[in-house]
């Protein structure tokens, strides 16, 4: 089981695509010991673009929910966390729709 702690790993202005991308990197190195558990620690933080590059970026690589059965958010801001799902749904279906049009 590995914790990240977004602030201290990240720290708290944490919107941009570089700071998703160390992020998704964290959260795939600790894959291979489940559960990953990102801990946000109430931070709000309200970027599509982190977001996206962060999780996003996981889905549309896996095309799957798989690595999403390994990872628990904990302490995320509920607005934070309904972009979270949509930004992996939206990845899915264009992973899938990448997959049909090969």
């Amino acid at each position: 089981m590995k914790v990240i702690d977004v602030k201290w790993q990240l720290g708290i202005d944490v919107v941009t695509r570089e700071h998703g991308r160390k992020l998704r990197e964290l959260v795939e190195e600790a894959l291979d010991d489940p559960p990953v558990i990102v801990d946000f620690d109430g931070l709000q933080i309200s970027s599509v673009s982190f977001f996206d590059e962060a999780f996003g970026q996981l889905a549309l690589r896996q095309g799957n929910l798989d690595p999403f059965q390994k990872i628990q958010l904990k302490r995320l801001d509920k607005f934070d966390s309904a972009l979270v799902d949509d930004i992996i749904n939206s990845r899915l279906r264009e992973s899938k729709k990448r997959a049909h049009a090969s």
